[in-house]
């Protein structure tokens, strides 16, 4: 699967809203080394279904996991899938990244599109405080039920502090 042509999809089906895109080739193999590709777009939230339907209904993906990261006044969300699996060294990464504000921490679920994300959604939901809207199961996966800490959040570490071990015993040092 070529990254020009997936990319070049997304240009059209989201009409000029990616604000970002990026392209990294990977060689794999000792004897004939082959490229692969590891593709990024960032969408507005506004944006970001439109781009998760777009990838399923052209690209038939597997959801890997998403990932977040606390950026300060917003969380990103990192979805990895990858497409092509079905061809030697086609297989390609993709991911779509979006940014929720922590003013309004709402994202839409795709679990109607990708039943498997729920994990993921349940698990960022339980740990940044985001909102998954419409997502089918609201109950905590890790934490336990009564919890009200977000562990991954930096404005709230002083609240988690207390209540979240961050090293397991053989992380433990003498400083």
């Amino acid at each position: 699967m070529k990254p020009e042509t997936i990319l070049g999809s997304f240009r059209t089906a989201l009409g000029g809203k990616l604000l970002d895109e990026r392209t990294i080739e990977r060689q794999v193999g000792n004897v004939d080394p082959q490229s692969v590709y590891d593709l990024w777009i960032v969408v507005d939230r506004a944006d970001f279904r439109a781009a998760v339907e777009h990838l399923c209904a052209e690209f038939d993906p597997h959801l890997s996991v998403i990932s977040g990261d606390d950026l300060g006044d917003g969380i990103a969300l990192n979805y990895h899938f990858s497409a092509g699996w079905g061809e030697r060294y086609g297989e390609v990464t993709f991911t779509i990244r979006t940014v929720v504000p922590k003013s309004d921490l709402h994202i839409p679920t795709i679990t109607d599109l990708l039943p498997g994300a729920q994990t993921s959604e349940r698990e960022k939901r339980e740990f940044f405080g985001i909102e998954v809207d419409g997502i089918p199961d609201k109950r905590n996966l890790f934490l336990p039920e009564d919890m009200t800490i977000h562990p991954w959040r930096h404005d709230l570490q002083e609240e988690t502090n207390g209540s979240v071990k961050r090293l397991v015993k053989w992380e433990e040092r003498n400083e």
